[in-house]
């Protein structure tokens, strides 16, 4: 497994501008070729360049795995048209609901999901139906916003330093990996900005620091 440390767009946060499944990665239209070929040589999974909701962010606005997408209510027609016209064999809807940055609030992996509780039973039911996979409401380190306090692949799962160990049971049981607390970028916890990884590699941004790569690599290498 690759574990390699970038910046993109003069930011040390890369995981805002992709979301990696093992068999798809989504990359923002913003992000320049050269970047892009580094996403795609290390995640290793056919990659779809699209800005959703006309914004140069990814991963506020999605959450998926190998099975589906679930998209935030403010991606548009044509947007969700290119999708499905370059990943024909995903599931993919739209999240009815009032909170619009739907990959905040979602995490997931090919195993399971966990989402917040704040989006009700209903969307949940559509979380589940979407990702082809059990979903259950939980908190993260007392937080809501679970997807973006936890970086997940198949293999582990990188959590917030402040999630105790019933809310990392919890990921690890309907998830199915190994988790491990830990920070990005020499001290952020809200890891999941900084980290786009899945089975095959990881991206991390350029600021993380040595004790923190061997965190990551323990964690995503398994």
């Amino acid at each position: 497994m690759v574990v390699r440390l970038e910046s993109v767009l003069g930011t040390a946060e890369v995981g805002l501008f992709a979301l990696a499944t093992d068999s798809y990665i989504i990359i923002s239209k913003a992000v320049n070729p050269s970047k892009r070929r580094v996403f795609e040589e290390v995640l290793q999974a056919e990659p779809l360049y699209i800005s959703p909701a006309g914004s140069i962010l990814v991963s506020p606005f999605m959450a998926g795995n190998s099975n589906g997408l679930v998209v935030s209510s403010l991606v548009l027609d044509d947007e969700i048209r290119d999708i499905r016209r370059r990943l024909p064999n995903i599931s993919l809807g739209r999240l009815d609901t009032r909170y619009t940055a739907v990959g905040n609030l979602i995490l997931c992996n090919d195993k399971g999901a966990i989402a917040s509780h704040i989006l009700g039973r209903e969307n949940l039911r559509t979380i589940a139906d979407i990702l082809g996979v059990e979903v259950v409401p939980a908190r993260l380190a007392r937080r809501s916003y679970v997807g973006s306090l936890a970086a997940v692949t198949n293999v582990g799962c990188l959590v917030h330093v402040e999630a105790d160990e019933d809310e990392i049971a919890t990921i690890s049981n309907m998830l199915k990996v190994d988790v491990s607390a830990g920070t990005v970028n020499g001290g952020l916890r809200y890891v999941r900005s900084s980290i786009v990884a899945n089975s095959k590699g990881v991206i991390v941004g350029s600021r993380t620091t040595g004790p923190e790569l061997m965190t990551i690599t323990r964690v995503f290498g398994q």
